[in-house]
């Protein structure tokens, strides 16, 4: 029996959804809205309203969200681009300071160069002076 009973009200419930209303205006002019019309005046039946409408600046915001959403691979990739050239850069920043670090604290008589042949030669003051002023150049321009 209760299950009958459940089923009649679930079986009503689309014509509750769909319940008639009604606009009409009293002797003072002010304007009611009811789902019973009044007795003795006249009502006027009044539908739902439709539903709102997509606005130009919602299409124009879906659009600008789509673009965006395509775009952020490529920031991404731009982002890792530049991070790993600023890590190459502050590696290379890093390296020269050493070398010159190590050249001001040695003379050109203490050190030698190897060759593509192999063979080890004491380096000269002139190209002692060339790479520590070259080492000195590449901290100024790209150590900061």
């Amino acid at each position: 029996m209760a299950r009958c009973c459940w089923f009649l009200v679930f079986a009503m419930l689309p014509l509750l959804a769909g319940a008639q209303a009604y606009r009409w205006v009293d002797e003072k002019g002010q304007v009611h809205y009811s789902q019973v019309p009044p007795t003795g005046k006249a009502a006027q039946a009044v539908g739902a309203p439709p539903p709102p409408a997509a606005s130009p600046n919602q299409d124009s915001l879906n659009r600008s969200l789509d673009e965006a959403n395509q775009a952020a691979p490529k920031r991404r990739e731009d982002a890792e681009r530049a991070s790993q050239a600023q890590a190459q850069l502050e590696d290379q920043c890093r390296q020269a300071r050493e070398q010159l670090a190590y050249m001001e604290a040695k003379t050109a008589r203490r050190l030698g160069t190897t060759d593509a042949q192999g063979n080890v030669s004491r380096v000269t003051e002139e190209q002692f002076q060339q790479r520590r002023a070259e080492l000195q150049r590449v901290v100024s321009e790209r150590c900061t």
